[in-house]
Formats: structure tokens, sequence, C-alpha cells
């Protein structure tokens, strides 16, 4: 069975099972072929996609836990039954040490972000959006790896930043701009186009983490920087709400707490 995974030399490197999916080698149909990870669709085929992911990735389908995206800055912990944690609001999760548990979010072209502690095994997994980057869920998701007992320093944390729109595609109001290089750097500002600009929202990740004290050879860019990698441009490896509005299937982040 093909299953295109991409994964984060650091991550690996650090022993963490992990991946961002593609929309290729799953089962749903057009036009959500075919790897679709969006919870209100046909969950015989959803459960199907997640055991596929589960065998490539390595951990246990029924630990996969996720959670209701609002755009927001909430962090859960994982634990219990993973239907308990998907009836909640909430874009980060986290997973204990030990225990198994694989968190999730799902994208399609927000930016999901995977972190690690390595001194403990413990992982979280946040869903960034503009909003997100605005209200800080990045932050709130390292925040809760350091204050954990045993925890490392944030020089020593391990992040990927999988794919999302790029700088390319992604133009919002000045506005909106304004406030994600606010809460983030000038460096998120691609270019400026009368009232309108375009953004790279992994960029403001980037700056997010880097402030936030993690080192910049810590945190990988997969695919890659800039516009590698565009949800909106690469129509035959990824979705892209953008692009295809109610039509676009949703891609993961997930990572397994070692």
């Amino acid at each position: 069975m093909t299953f295109p995974l991409l994964t984060s030399k650091a991550l690996s490197q650090a022993g963490f099972s992990h991946g961002f999916t593609t929309r290729l080698g799953g089962v749903s149909p057009p036009p959500y072929d075919a790897l679709d990870f969006a919870v209100l669709r046909d969950p015989a085929l959803l459960r199907e996609n997640q055991a596929r992911l589960a065998a490539a990735v390595g951990f246990d389908a029924g630990v996969l836990h996720q959670a209701m995206q609002v755009h927001g800055a909430t962090l859960l912990v994982a634990g219990g039954d993973p239907a308990a944690t998907l009836a909640l609001d909430a874009d980060a999760l986290a997973a204990e040490p030990g225990t198994g548990h694989a968190v999730a979010v799902r994208v399609a072209d927000c930016v999901p972000v995977l972190l690690a502690d390595p001194s403990t095994g413990r992982v979280a997994a946040a869903h960034a959006g503009w909003r997100g980057v605005v209200a800080d869920v990045v932050g709130a998701s390292v925040r809760h790896l350091l204050a954990a007992p045993g925890a490392g320093t944030a020089s020593g944390l391990v992040a990927a930043i999988g794919p999302s729109i790029g700088p390319c595609c992604f133009e919002v109001g000045a506005d909106v701009a304004d406030r994600i290089v606010s809460a983030s750097s000038p460096s998120a500002r691609d270019r400026r186009v009368g009232d309108k600009a375009f953004v790279d929202l992994r960029a403001a990740v980037r700056a997010q983490l880097r402030a936030l004290g993690l080192a910049d050879d810590a945190i990988d860019d997969v695919p890659g920087r800039g516009p590698s990698g565009c949800t909106r441009c690469e129509r035959e490896r990824f979705y892209s709400y953008r692009r295809d509005g109610d039509a676009s299937g949703r891609l993961l982040g997930v990572i397994v707490a070692r």
C-alpha cells in the first residue's frame, strides 16, 4: 500500500513517531479523494483512512485524539475516550509520555505545528490559522510542555511546521496582516498590494517559536520554507479550502508521545 507521509528530520532524530499527510493513499471518493480526515463525513471511510495513517506512523488507531477546532488557543491533554475528546473545543492537544497516545490537528490551509520535548517524551499538536497565530495557540502549546513535570528548556524543544497555504497565495486585508505581524514578526508580511497584503503564516509561526526560546535549527519546515508545499498551489498533493471551498478534504498532522 502506497502511503505518502511527510516527516521532520528533527523529530525523527529525537525519536518521535509523527507525520503530515498528503491527499494521497486513502479511500475517500471524489471530490475528497483520497485521504480525507474531515470528521463529519462517512465514518467507515474515515476509520479506514485513520487505520492506514496509524499503520504508517506506528500507533494504535484507538488512541488517536483530536478536538473540534475553533481557531482559538485552548489546549487539551489527551486521555480517556478519543470520542469524548473530539466533542470538546480546542486547537491544541498534548499527550503524556509513556501513554502511546497520538494527538492530531486537521488543516486545509492553516498551519499544523508538531512539538516535542525530548527530555520527557511529551508532545503537542497545534492548529494555527491566522486567528490561531493571533490568539497564540503556539505559545500555549510551548508553555504547556515547559510547565510539565521534568520538562526541559525551550532551547531543547523540537518543532515541525507542516504544509499550509504559502505567501504566494495567502492574501488578506491589511488590517489582518497587521494583527499577524503584531503577534509574530514583520517577516510574516511577504508583500503589500494596495489595501491587501500577502502573509507567510509559516514565517509567523517560526517567529513565535523562536521568540519562545526554540533554536532555529530545531524548527523544521515540512516540506520546506517559502512557497514550497503551498496547499493552495499543489492541487495534486494537498487539500485547500481557499482553492476548493466545501469540496476540500482535510490533511492531518499527528505526533505520538514517546
